[in-house]
C-alpha cells in the first residue's frame, strides 16, 4: 500500500497532473463562493475539459473543485450571510456575526484552517479505509451488484425532503436509461424511429441539464440580484492567531471526523454534517453558551466537518460505485464519461491502482493548496461576490451550449442539454431531486446488465437475490430506508400543518 501511495505522491506531482489539482481547487473555492452555484455545477462546467485529458488528471481536477467548493461556500456565508452553498449553512451562525464584530478576515483565515484540517483527516482516513473496503467489495457477485445499485437509488431517493418524490426521479432515471439498443436482445427501446437515440441518452448533456442549465433557469425565474454589498466588507488580518489555533484545534479534527463518518454514509454529505458538528462542538466546548456570537469554534466545526466529507464521500464511490452525496453523483457520471467505472476492480487492475492511489494522495496535496488558496484569496474574496448576475448567467449558459456541444459535435446533444435543463427546472420548482434521476441513469446499465447475468447463472429463478447473504442485507436496506423515510415525511408534514 505504502509504495503505491508514494507512486501517486509521484504522479500528482507531476507537473501537468499537480496544474490540474491547482486549477480545479482554485476554480472551486471561486465557484463554491458565488451563492447559487455548487461544486456540482461547477464539474459539470469542467465536463468537456475532463473527458479530453488523461484520466489522473481530470480526476485530480475534479477533487480539488470538490474540496474547493466546500470551502468557497464560507466565503460568502461569513460575508453576506448567504452560505455559498448548502454545506456551509452552520459556518454563518459565527462567522457573519465576527464579520459584524470587524474581524472579517480572522473568520476567513479561521475557516480555511480548520477547511484543511477537517480535509486533511478525511484524506488520512480514505487513504486507510477505501483499500480495506475495497477488498471486501471483491467478493460481490452479480445479484450483490444488482442490490447494491438498488440501494443507491435508495440512499439518494430518501435523503430529499419527500421519499416518494425521489424514487420517482430514480424511476424515470431508470428508464431513460433504458433508451437505445437492449444489451440482451439487441432491439431498439424508446428510440421513437430517431437514429440518435438507438446510441441512448448521453450522460453529459443530461448532466448539464439536470444540474447546470436548471439553475440558470431558477435564478433567472426568481429574478434580481444578490442580496448584501460585498463591496462594504473589509478583511483585514486573516492568519488566525496563536489563541485562535488553540481553541479551533479540538474542534477541527472532531468535526473533521464527524464529517468522515457522515460522508460515509451515501446520499447524506455536509449539509447534514456541518449542523452534527455544530452541536457536538458546542458541546463540548468551554464557552457553548456563546455560540452564534462570533467564535472561533463556532466556526471550525461545521467548517471541518463540510471538508470532512469529501473523503468519506469518495469512500463508497471508488469502492462501491455509490456516490455519499449529490457532488459525488455528478463526480461518478464524470468518471463513466472518461471511462473510469469505480468500484472494487479499480483497486486490483494495474491501470486502475494508479487511479486510485493518485486521488489518495491527491486529495492530500489538495489540502495544503485549498489553505493557501483560502488564506491567498482572503483580500479579494469581496471581489468575488460582486459579480453581478447579468453578467455571470449568460457566462454560464454559454459554457453549457458549448460544453454540450462539445460531446459529439451535434446540436442534437444541445437540444437534449436544453431539454433537461427544462425538465430540471420543473422538477426543482416542484420539489423534486435531481441527483436520483441521474443516479437512474447511471446505475441503470450496471443494475440491469447484473439483473440479467444473475437470472440467467439462476435460470431465472428471482430467489438467488434472497440466498445470497450480501445482496439479501442491500434489499432488507433498501426497503428499510424508503419504510422509514417515508413514515418520516407523513410525520414532518402532519407537524408542518
Amino acid at each position: 500500500m505504502f509504495a503505491n501511495l508514494i507512486a501517486g505522491f509521484i504522479n500528482v506531482l507531476q507537473p501537468f497532473n499537480f496544474l490540474m489539482a491547482v486549477f480545479g481547487t482554485v476554480a472551486g473555492v471561486v465557484i463554491g463562493a458565488l451563492p447559487g452555484l455548487s461544486g456540482s455545477t461547477g464539474i459539470i462546467l469542467l465536463l468537456p475539459l475532463v473527458y479530453k485529458i488523461d484520466a489522473s488528471a481530470a480526476l485530480l481536477l475534479l477533487c480539488g473543485l470538490f474540496c474547493g467548493s466546500m470551502y468557497g461556500g464560507s466565503i460568502s456565508a461569513i460575508l453576506l450571510n448567504t452560505p455559498g452553498t448548502p454545506s456551509a449553512t452552520a459556518t454563518l451562525l459565527d462567522g457573519y456575526p465576527m464579520t459584524q464584530n470587524g474581524d472579517a478576515g480572522r473568520a476567513l483565515g479561521i475557516s480555511a484552517v480548520s477547511s484543511f484540517i477537517g480535509g486533511l483527516v478525511s484524506a488520512i482516513c480514505l487513504a486507510l479505509i477505501a483499500p480495506q473496503l475495497a477488498k471486501v467489495a471483491l467478493s460481490f457477485t452479480s445479484p450483490d451488484f444488482f442490490a447494491l445499485s438498488i440501494f443507491g437509488l435508495s440512499i439518494m431517493a430518501s435523503t430529499g425532503k419527500d421519499t416518494v418524490k425521489g424514487l420517482i426521479a430514480g424511476f424515470i432515471g431508470l428508464l431513460i436509461s433504458t433508451v437505445g439498443v437492449d444489451q440482451v436482445a439487441g432491439i431498439d427501446r424508446f428510440t421513437f424511429g430517431n437514429v440518435r437515440l438507438m446510441r441512448g441518452l448521453q450522460l453529459l448533456p443530461v448532466l448539464i441539464g439536470v444540474f447546470a442549465l436548471s439553475e440558470v433557469f431558477t435564478i433567472v425565474q426568481k429574478g434580481g440580484e444578490r442580496e448584501g454589498a460585498a463591496a462594504s466588507q473589509r478583511v483585514g488580518r486573516v492568519i488566525p492567531t496563536k489563541a485562535d489555533f488553540s481553541a479551533l484545534l479540538v474542534s477541527a479534527i472532531v468535526g473533521g471526523l464527524i464529517g468522515v463518518f457522515i460522508g460515509i454514509i451515501p446520499g447524506t454529505g455536509g449539509a447534514i454534517s456541518c449542523f452534527l458538528a455544530y452541536q457536538v462542538a458546542k458541546k463540548i466546548s468551554k464557552r457553548g453558551e456563546q455560540f452564534g456570537t462570533g467564535v472561533p469554534e463556532g466556526i471550525a466545526a461545521p467548517e471541518a466537518s463540510n471538508n470532512g466529507t469529501t473523503g468519506g464521500a469518495l469512500i463508497p464511490m471508488l469502492c462501491l460505485g455509490v456516490p455519499g452525496d449529490t457532488v459525488t453523483s455528478v463526480m461518478l457520471g464524470a468518471l463513466t464519461l472518461i471511462g473510469v467505472r469505480p468500484g472494487p476492480q479499480m483497486f486490483v487492475e494495474p491501470e486502475g491502482i494508479t487511479i486510485v492511489y493518485a486521488i489518495l494522495a491527491g486529495m492530500i496535496i489538495i489540502q495544503f493548496i485549498m489553505l493557501l488558496t483560502g488564506l491567498g484569496c482572503a483580500k479579494v474574496s469581496p471581489s468575488i461576490l460582486k459579480i453581478p448576475q447579468t453578467v455571470l448567467l449568460p457566462i454560464i449558459a454559454a459554457l453549457c451550449i458549448v460544453g454540450a456541444f462539445s460531446n459529439s459535435n451535434n446540436l442534437f446533444d444541445v437540444l437534449i442539454a436544453i431539454c433537461f435543463g427544462i425538465l430540471g427546472f420543473g422538477m426543482k420548482k416542484f420539489g423534486y431531486p435531481g441527483a436520483p434521476l441521474v443516479l437512474g441513469i447511471v446505475l441503470g446499465p450496471i443494475a440491469e446488465s447484473n439483473l440479467n447475468r444473475a437470472l440467467i447463472l439462476s435460470e431465472n429463478s428471482w430467489s438467488t437475490f434472497v440466498t445470497h447473504p450480501i445482496s439479501c442485507v442491500f434489499l432488507i436496506l433498501s426497503l428499510v430506508i424508503i419504510v422509514f423515510s417515508v413514515i418520516k415525511n407523513i410525520k414532518d408534514k402532519k407537524e408542518s400543518r
